[in-house]
């Protein structure tokens, strides 16, 4: 099949057109491309790829068709002879001429820094690149494969420090960190739109993995459970056993209980966190918190007590900041007396 392309390649450019020029539109590069150019570019991409690659065809290209769309492709292909086969020299002004005609291509810079690491030289250039790969913003979120030539170059000037800051525990932290919020977002995102249901619930059980001993992850991974329906998964992470777990954080606690009461079920349990949360941050928050719990067991008497407790404790708040939201405290106080007067 290559043998058979290249034979009509080859056909095309030899063809006698009579000064005549046919081109087409690429989709992928969105532009109108002549014909010759584009078999003269696949020609010259395969002696790079061939058995005994030879770059020059495609330096020939370049040369010929210095606007061409095809350009940058060039470059990119000729990157992996130098990266990988040419002497060090030549791969060093090469990559040099690479990276300054495309400076905003990463892929450029970083087989320039794959091929700095092969060579063990020049380090500091390599370090620099890498550096600078680091620090664009527009590189996140973290690229592991720059982080890991960056620690190699330290490595390889014996500088250990900067390679454990560069990927150490801290990029593993962040990295972590930055996978449960994707994994969180794809979940949320594709049960609201009620598709993708068995990858979302898959990127919620890997959220959880990713972090096990941060209460906030129980709540969010349980809420996507719920809303597929997955209640008993949600009672198995985020059910009695949790608020043992954390029995000594009054915020998971309360958000423990107000998750429940929201859904529903599991009252008796979120109760007890309730009344926890209470014992160990008496704030009007946790009150209302157990107040909610309450009304929502029709426990009227205490719901009110409760409802009241916490706005009474609310009002130093509010006189201090006018804008403060009140209406919610004050609406369950309202509400439970609305029961108690129908009951």
């Amino acid at each position: 099949m290559e043998a058979k392309s290249k034979e009509l390649y080859q056909k095309i450019l030899t063809l006698n057109l009579d000064g005549q020029t046919a081109s087409y539109y690429d989709e992928d590069y969105k532009a109108t491309i002549p014909y010759v150019e584009a078999a003269e570019f696949s020609l010259a991409q395969s002696s790079t790829f061939s058995a005994k690659p030879d770059p020059a065809p495609l330096r020939a290209f370049i040369e010929k068709h210095p606007t061409s769309r095809f350009v940058e492709d060039a470059y990119s292909y000729l990157g992996y002879y130098y990266g990988q086969m040419a002497p060090k020299e030549d791969a060093a002004k090469f990559f040099e001429d690479y990276t300054a005609k495309f400076p905003e291509n990463k892929n450029a810079v970083r087989s320039y820094i794959q091929r700095i690491i092969k060579d063990k030289d020049p380090l500091d250039k390599g370090i620099a690149l890498a550096e600078k790969l680091k620090e664009d913003l527009s590189s996140y979120p973290l690229n592991p494969s720059d982080r890991q030539d960056l620690a190699e170059l330290y490595a390889l000037k014996a500088e250990p420090a900067k390679a454990e800051e560069a990927y150490g525990k801290d990029f593993l932290d962040s990295y972590l960190s930055n996978s449960y919020y994707a994994l969180t977002g794809y979940a949320n995102f594709w049960v609201d739109q009620e598709k993708n249901l068995e990858s979302a619930e898959a990127a919620a059980d890997l959220a959880l993995k990713i972090q096990p001993d941060d209460w906030y992850s129980y709540a969010q991974v349980a809420g996507i459970y719920n809303k597929v329906n997955k209640t008993d998964k949600a009672l198995a992470i985020f059910g009695p056993e949790f608020a043992k777990k954390f029995n000594g954080d009054q915020a998971a606690l309360s958000n423990y209980a107000m998750f429940w009461t929201n859904a529903g079920t599991n009252l008796d349990s979120a109760l007890a966190a309730a009344r926890r949360s209470v014992e160990l941050t008496p704030d009007f928050y946790n009150n209302f918190v157990l107040g909610q719990v309450l009304f929502k067991l029709k426990k009227y008497d205490e719901a009110l007590q409760a409802a009241e407790k916490a706005v009474e404790l609310l009002k130093p708040i509010a006189a201090k900041n006018p804008n403060y939201p009140t209406q919610r405290f004050e609406n369950l106080v309202k509400q439970i007396k609305e029961a108690i007067s129908k009951k």
